[in-house]
């Protein structure tokens, strides 16, 4: 079996990652399909042993594409010279993404000529991308091809619900897909000796800061918390998120919280060490592709704490990982914020310019559907407020006692229970080390070939586009 893997860049990242552990993991296999990869710019790595550069599949803007044609042409051949022949499959990470159209248009002629392939989204920009989207404009009548040798693998079970709405009485399978995660060796050793520069009760966020990673939460609990100390790992890369990230520093600063955001960047203690010295890992993001955070900290002899992701981490609990002690929501008193009044115009504006970035029609009631799903019974979940409104309520709780005490009745950093650390680990363990990963692949890789070849036909990605556009799933951190 030939395959060949399609990717805009192999820079350090997600899919890059994703790629390297497949074909790692795919080496120790007695019969392995034959890989290559193809990527639009040169590889800065040395795991990937066969890579081809093919000029115009890098990220580009819809002024600066080149011809789908000719990319197409130039895919097929690199995929020849990679693989002294053609591919019996091709696998391509990201097509729909709106970072080259041409690379989706591509696509859509290579199902037209009967090429079987798997396409895998990891991100779409149906999800909160509009200038994405907007790149998108002349191909995306044909971005999202089916056919019965066209299968769909996604990372998590809300894309899968999502796809297969799109793909209802359609010809493509869809697979759910998750990503694997690194085992770490029991040969890997952490210096356990105490670290006298790292605080005591330590409570660690261990992500870079990026806004759906929703860092005011943190700061909220830490409110809560005081005799607890309460961390993220990196400060941001993204120079838009710079001055949010700098606000919150200075708040926390400001009212006393014990608090320190890129604690990673402020001491020479490396990252597991600091794994270590933690007492527990949280996590109060809002948003996730595949939801690593949920798994990994498990794999480290660590409780996780924090907001559950629940269209993310169905899949993980259906597979025995339990998470059932993480909370969906904070809920705050509407009395805590300075004008409770202007939430609904807030959300409507918000709406607003979503929808005018999508080039969609609002629908009439939008507002009232998002404000029902944010707030209930006057308590609006905080995890779904942008960073002036968290603000304004993290301040007004700090000085009372009562309300501080109502939101660790909500966030319990319980005692941690060694058991659920233990059974959780030997579930990540058998559902997502790397070897059950490329089982599940090499069944999907089988179940194309073995797919007798029909119509091509496109289906309509307005479906997945009204499902991310949903009024009931705004969250103001998203804008």
């Amino acid at each position: 079996m030939r395959v060949a893997i399609v990717h805009y860049h192999l820079e350090p990242g997600g899919v890059t990652r994703v790629i390297e552990n497949t074909l790692e993991s795919f080496s120790q296999e007695l019969e392995s399909p034959q890989f290559v990869v193809l990527t639009g710019r040169k590889y800065p790595g040395d795991k990937i042993k066969n890579v081809q550069i093919v000029e115009g599949l890098d990220y580009s803007s819809s002024t600066n594409s080149i011809s789908p044609s000719v990319l197409k042409e130039r895919l097929e051949k690199a995929a020849k010279v990679g693989l002294g022949g053609k591919p019996d499959i091709w696998h391509i990470h990201n097509h729909s993404l709106g970072k080259n159209a041409s690379l989706t248009k591509a696509v859509a002629l290579l199902a037209e000529d009967a090429n079987p392939m798997l396409l895998h989204p990891h991100d779409f920009a149906e999800d909160g991308r509009p200038s994405n989207f907007s790149t998108l404009k002349e191909v995306y009548s044909s971005a999202y091809p089916c056919s019965s040798t066209v299968h769909y693998a996604t990372l998590n079970h809300r894309d899968h619900t999502f796809l297969q709405k799109v793909f209802s009485n359609k010809a493509s399978p869809v697979h759910l897909l998750a990503n694997a995660i690194s085992i770490p060796s029991s040969a890997q050793e952490v210096n356990t000796l105490p670290h006298p520069e790292l605080p005591d009760n330590l409570f660690l966020y261990p992500v870079r800061a990026v806004r759906r990673k929703n860092l005011g939460e943190l700061a909220l609990i830490a409110a809560s918390y005081p005799e607890k100390h309460f961390a993220n790992s990196l400060g941001p890369t993204n120079p838009e998120f710079q001055p949010i990230f700098k606000r919150w520093e200075q708040f926390s600063d400001e009212i006393n919280l014990p608090v320190t955001f890129a604690l990673g960047e402020k001491t020479s203690v490396s990252f597991p060490e600091m794994v270590d010295h933690a007492d527990g890992i949280l996590s109060t993001s809002i948003a996730e592709g595949f939801g690593l955070g949920f798994l990994e900290p498990w794999m480290s002899g660590k409780f996780l704490w924090g907001r559950n992701i629940p269209e993310i981490t169905l899949d993980f609990s259906s597979l025995g990982i339990n998470l059932n002690h993480l909370y969906q929501r904070i809920n705050i008193n509407l009395e805590h914020l300075q004008n409770k009044g202007s939430l609904s115009s807030k959300i409507q504006t918000t709406l607003e310019k979503f929808f005018l970035e999508y080039q969609q029609e609002m629908p009439s009631n939008a507002t009232d559907i998002a404000y029902q799903s944010m707030v209930q019974n006057d308590q609006i979940d905080f995890g779904r407020l942008d960073e002036v409104l968290q603000e304004e309520i993290i301040l007004s709780i700090s000085k009372s006692t009562e309300a501080r005490d109502e939101i660790r009745s909500q966030v319990k950093l319980e005692r941690i229970d060694s058991e659920i650390i233990l059974k959780n680990k030997e579930s990540i363990n058998e559902n997502f080390a790397p070897k059950s990963y490329t089982t599940k692949l090499k069944h999907i890789y089988e179940k194309i070939l073995h797919s007798k070849q029909d119509q091509i036909e496109f289906a309509h990605g307005e479906h997945l586009l009204e499902s991310f556009l949903s009024p009931a799933r705004l969250n103001l951190l998203r804008t």
